[in-house]
């Protein structure tokens, strides 16, 4: 990744996330590009408006829910339990102390993610941000609220 698209990307991992980020949130303060490489990822058309194309991703991940992780590379689904394992958000450090760094280009929808929690985020299953803890600002990883309910139970089933 050269220089511009890795400034792009610790721009884009620095906004303020909340720990009880939703779907529509979260993919609220993606960039259009970003919109239509999880909305191909997820096998939605690209081709509506931004608000219709999230609409859509909130349908699918709630809905078919089972189907979009037993899509996933093993690994990247082993990263999602153990988000939530940790009650739905960790300190992006765990996660790719563990499941390695991104080294994924900014540009998702000609290039997307290959990493395990890159993977992940293509698919709005997670988001990164800083959110204060105990007075202090760290860089987070995030499982939409709107979809731990039915992880959890995906994960007790499985």
């Amino acid at each position: 990744m050269d220089m511009m698209t890795s400034s792009m990307s610790k721009d884009e991992d620095s906004k303020p996330i909340t720990l009880n980020l939703t779907i529509s949130a979260g993919l609220n303060k993606f960039k259009i590009s970003r919109i239509n490489a999880v909305s191909m990822a997820l096998g939605i058309s690209t081709k509506d408006v931004k608000k219709d194309k999230i609409d859509q991703i909130i349908s699918r991940l709630t809905a078919e829910l089972d189907e979009v992780i037993d899509k996933l590379p093993p690994e990247s689904g082993e990263a999602l339990k153990l988000v939530m394992d940790e009650g739905g958000w960790v300190k992006y450090n765990k996660l790719s102390n563990e499941y390695g760094e991104e080294n994924d280009s900014y540009f998702w929808e000609t290039e997307p993610p290959t990493s395990t929690v890159g993977i992940l985020r293509l698919h709005a299953l997670l988001f990164v941000g800083k959110a204060g803890i105990a007075g202090r600002m760290y860089k987070v990883v995030v499982v939409p609220k709107d979809i731990r309910k039915g992880l959890e139970e995906l994960f007790k089933g499985g």
